[in-house]
């Protein structure tokens, strides 16, 4: 009997398809309809529901139904489902997961293409990062003090990346992490998880940054060192 909140088969096999990871990947970013998917996918609107419904009855999104005025009909739109998990939820189904999906879009995409998906990813995930902390704290501008109190002290805390601040200046912040939520997937893939979907996570920051910084890593969990070692600087 499969524990409640766990990844079932339903799962595995609604990822193992091309069409389906693109859909998951638009879906990510934003709701849509089954025309829209359609137009962006050019698949046919009888596959994208085929498709849209292996994801929904293996767990990954649901769809939701959106008035665009007073009258007519509402218009459904499906989006990543956004529940949390149980406390009993078996962390390692994440490692597993991750794995699984690296191997299926490098596989499907072939590795130029997943690598550029894997960007796109990774610099989405620092721009929305940065994007929800603004509208949050009611940030105006990313100076390095605001940097320092809410995506240091605020942000890297919360997701459990263990900060160690090691300076802070008007034009440069350069800390450590003592922890990666992905280390053992990185241990494995590091050319994915670190020099990919972090280094373009950290693009992403930048860019909400106004791209008035630049980013440095110094050093690496998974590359031997004892951490990570980050640095912002501040262009003038």
């Amino acid at each position: 009997m499969e524990e409640k909140g766990s990844l079932g088969p339903q799962a595995y096999k609604a990822l193992a398809n091309k069409s389906r990871l693109e859909i998951l990947h638009l879906l990510y970013k934003r709701p849509m309809s089954v025309e829209e998917i359609a137009e962006e996918t050019n698949l046919q609107p009888i596959t994208v529901r085929h498709h849209l419904r292996i994801l929904e009855e293996a767990g990954l999104i649901t769809q939701k139904e959106y008035r665009m005025g007073k009258a007519g009909r509402p218009c459904v739109k499906y989006e990543i489902l956004k529940t949390t998990p149980p406390l009993s939820f078996p962390k390692r189904e994440y490692l597993v997961l991750s794995n699984f999906f690296i191997k299926i879009a490098t596989l499907l995409l072939g590795e130029k293409r997943a690598a550029e998906l894997f960007k796109k990813v990774g610099f989405e995930m620092g721009l929305n990062a940065m994007k929800k902390l603004e509208a949050k704290y009611d940030i105006k501008e990313w100076t390095p003090e605001a940097f320092k109190e809410f995506f240091i002290e605020k942000y890297l805390k919360d997701v459990g990346s263990e900060p160690e601040l090691l300076e802070a200046s008007k034009t440069k912040i350069a800390y450590k992490l003592h922890n990666c939520i992905f280390f053992e997937l990185a241990l494995e893939k590091p050319e994915i998880i670190c020099d990919i979907l972090h280094e373009s996570f950290n693009k992403g920051i930048c860019s909400a940054l106004g791209n008035k910084a630049r980013f440095i890593k110094l050093k690496c969990l998974a590359r031997g060192d004892p951490y990570c070692e980050h640095v912002f600087e501040w262009i003038s």
